[in-house]
């Protein structure tokens, strides 16, 4: 389903150059969980942006079905990031004047998607906060918003920036539970991690070191 073959990336700050990415290939398959760990700089962030269409690399391909993302017309891209890919970040990233029940709606498109709003608001237990802005929201319920708009409507891939960062011990559990059931119907998640302990929760561990890829092992059976 998704492939990224020989990516590289650089940055510039002055006279400095640092390489986030260095010829990284992966291949994600349908249904699959897979972990990416690694210390601070080491090219997680820079890798699933890259893969869901938010950073052009310098060289290499990423390729969704076949098809390179980066190598279509700006429609194609436009697409994959609003149809196919769901995002969740560290720091969330919701509207501060919009309220949680319009934070989702944001990221609907078909109507069977605005109605069933409140069904996962109630099952995220946010029903009663549907008209909250987010800074009456705890860090948690802020998350699990963000959750909720990242998967409304039905992306095959979910790709998630440290969404347990930020929370503590009982809500990440709760976050962490959410994606794995997302996982269980079909969903697609890659996830990036600097805790190697959620890597328990994937089917595979990927490890980077340097913007390298060190490790890459399954820790159970991948789907076919």
């Amino acid at each position: 389903m998704l492939e990224v073959r020989n990516i590289s990336k650089k940055y510039k700050k002055g006279p400095d150059e640092f390489t986030a990415l260095d010829s990284v290939s992966l291949r994600i398959g349908k249904g699959e969980f897979a972990v990416i760990t690694g210390a601070s700089g080491s090219g997680k962030s820079t890798l699933l942006y890259t893969v869901g269409g938010l950073i052009r690399p310098d060289s290499g391909e990423v390729l969704f079905d076949g098809a390179g993302i980066y190598d279509q017309k700006p429609e194609f891209l436009n697409r994959y990031r609003k149809r196919d890919v769901g995002f969740m970040f560290q720091q969330f990233h919701l509207m501060p004047y919009l309220t949680v029940y319009e934070n989702i709606r944001l990221a609907c498109y078909e109507k069977h998607q605005f109605d069933r709003i409140d069904q996962y608001l109630d099952k995220c237990s946010l029903k009663g906060l549907k008209r909250k802005y987010p800074s009456e929201l705890s860090v948690g319920e802020k998350q699990r918003t963000a959750f909720i708009r990242a998967i409304i409507a039905d992306p095959v891939l979910l790709l998630a920036d440290e969404p347990t960062g930020n929370l503590d011990p009982e809500n990440s559990n709760i976050l962490m539970l959410m994606i794995e059931e997302y996982n269980r119907n079909g969903g697609t998640v890659l996830l990036v991690s600097h805790d190697p302990d959620l890597a328990k929760n994937a089917g595979r561990s990927i490890t980077l070191q340097s913007g390298k890829i060190i490790d890459a092992a399954a820790l159970q059976t991948e789907p076919e």
